[in-house]
């Protein structure tokens, strides 16, 4: 412990511990310097005021040397020779620019000169580290771990942790220790731990297509067992390698449906255990619907169907052909082909078939004929080419059905351009639509058969087109100063008046002339129109 001091100044002042003085308050006398009736208490109170002040500078300065031990510790070598530790005494002078610093003298049984430490050093050597080497040994380490990411990311990317097994703790085993390395910037371990975990992953890589079969053969071993959960799992893990895989796909397809299928099976096996042959059958049938390559459902289909054959054939052959005289071909072709399901090579009910097929054929494409014929009458021949077409999808070689669609087809079309006109009678007063008016009259008159729907419309085009042809008498009168020009028909000149023949149709007539406004007025010739009088005069100056 540092020695406790007090000494008393020729100036009436007092050194307390850790250098600080205290200084005792002089006597102050009166004016009037009579003794003072106060005296006896201040003599007594003063030395009290001055022990509290020392204890609380002791106090303040042993918390101040405590705090800076905390902030400083000082490390004290032990002896050589296996001796225990020295004894430390540290001792403070008061310094003149208020720096303080520590002495340590060793175990007086060993003298030493004392050694003075700056509480701002470091009491134990750092390690000197060259910057350049370790900037180089992280970013090899960042090399590293980033070559080692990217194949992590391809093997993950195909379910690794569901097929790696051993190999895969054992990379991420590695890459925990390098990432905690680095983390600890033990750059060079973590660098060869990254390496040590990418050749890992990289044989896991090599490796996906041999566990992609395995997971394919023993996803199908599952499904043979009806163990639909192993099955899942093997072609799920399976997808996850080869995403795109056919085989794996529809195998998982199947363990979707295999509890179904499983359920059905057993179902069947109750019912023809029971001897209901029938519901057995059902049973087996709709199972292979959920799964055609389940060999369970098709072989016990195929116990079934032999000991049902006797009891069911004859009977379900008796009713279809019992149906089928009483012209209820449908259901005869129903019952024939339940019988067909029991004995799919029977020649009995191959014929018996192509019995009923036939006449449900003949039946269905009179029924098509009639209506045809019936939406002809009625010139209806979007419906009539409908029920031919479908007459061509049962048999393209029935010659009716191929000529009544080519009829139907140019009556369809003949009809279309008829209604563009009559729609449209404006489009004739172009030259070349004219013309193909005249052509469309033509041709409806050469076309069979000729209703009266279409052949009133016939009429109303010809008038249309008798129309358009008939030019109307159109006067314009000009001041002969402006020079007057119609579009479509040309430039006209100077006059005081002309007279043109104009088809029906819109025209615009425009007056030019030097220093006045130009003048633009559009007429509209109609059909069968009486004489019309337009006057062109620029009258305005500019």
């Amino acid at each position: 412990m540092p020695s406790e001091k007090s000494t008393q100044s020729p100036q009436n002042k007092q050194t307390s511990d850790h250098n600080v003085e205290i200084i005792t308050p002089l006597k102050v006398r009166s004016p009037s310097d009579q003794p003072d009736s106060s005296r006896p208490f201040r003599l007594t109170v003063t030395p009290i005021l001055l022990l509290l002040i020392g204890l609380v500078v002791v106090a303040a300065g042993g918390f101040i040397f405590i705090r800076h031990l905390s902030k400083h510790p000082v490390n004290v070598s032990e002896e050589t020779h296996g001796t225990k530790k020295s004894e430390v005494h540290v001792q403070k002078k008061p310094v003149p620019d208020a720096t303080r610093r520590t002495q340590l003298q060793v175990d007086p049984l060993t003298p030493s000169a004392p050694v003075t430490l700056d509480p701002q050093q470091t009491m134990e050597p750092q390690q000197t580290i060259n910057p350049a080497k370790r900037a180089l040994e992280k970013e090899n380490a960042e090399k590293a771990l980033e070559a080692f990411l990217k194949i992590k990311k391809v093997i993950q990317e195909k379910g690794v942790a569901e097929w790696g097994g051993k190999e895969y703790e054992e990379m991420t085993t590695l890459n925990r220790e390098a990432d905690e390395r680095f983390m600890d910037h033990m750059f060079l371990a973590a660098a060869e731990k990254y390496v040590q975990a990418g050749r890992k992953a990289a044989g896991l890589a090599d490796t996906t297509q041999a566990v992609f079969q395995r997971l394919l053969e023993e996803g199908r071993k599952a499904l043979e067992e009806g163990d639909s959960n192993i099955a899942q799992k093997k072609f799920r893990t399976a997808l996850m390698i080869e995403p795109f895989s056919d085989p794996a796909q529809r195998n998982l397809e199947r363990a979707e449906k295999l509890d179904a299928v499983n359920l059905l099976v057993e179902s069947g096996k109750t019912h023809e255990k029971n001897g209901r042959f029938a519901f057995a059958h059902t049973d087996y049938q709709e199972a292979l619907k959920l799964d055609p390559e389940s060999k369970e459902a098709q072989k016990a289909l195929n116990r079934v169907k032999e000991r049902i054959v006797g009891q069911q054939f004859q009977k379900l052959m008796s009713d279809g052909l019992t149906a089928y005289h009483d012209g209820r071909y449908q259901s005869a072709r129903t019952q024939l082909l339940r019988a067909k399901s029991f004995r799919p090579d029977s020649r009995e009910v191959q014929n018996a078939l192509l019995q009923v097929d036939e006449a449900i054929r003949l039946a269905k494409i009179e029924k098509l004929r009639q209506k045809a014929l019936t939406a002809e009458q009625t010139e209806d021949w979007q419906k009539a080419l409908r029920s031919y077409l479908a007459v061509l999808k049962i048999d393209p070689n029935i010659s009716f059905a191929v000529q009544g669609k080519e009829r139907a087809l140019e009556q369809i079309r003949v009809a279309k351009r008829i209604r563009f006109f009559l729609e449209k009678p404006d489009v004739m007063e172009s030259n070349p639509q004219l013309q193909n008016a005249v052509l469309v009259i033509e041709e409806t008159e050469s076309l069979q058969p000729r209703g009266p729907r279409l052949s009133q419309r016939l009429d109303e085009l010809k008038a249309l087109v008798d129309a358009a042809r008939t030019p109307v008498k159109v006067m314009i009168e000009s001041d002969n100063l402006t020079e007057v020009a119609v579009y479509k028909v040309g430039k006209l000149g100077r006059f005081t008046t002309r007279e043109l023949s104009l088809r029906p149709g819109s025209y615009t007539v425009v007056g030019s002339r030097d220093g006045y406004k130009d003048v633009r007025q559009k007429i509209i010739v109609k059909p069968r129109q009486k004489a019309m009088r337009v006057t062109v005069i620029c009258g305005n100056k500019v």
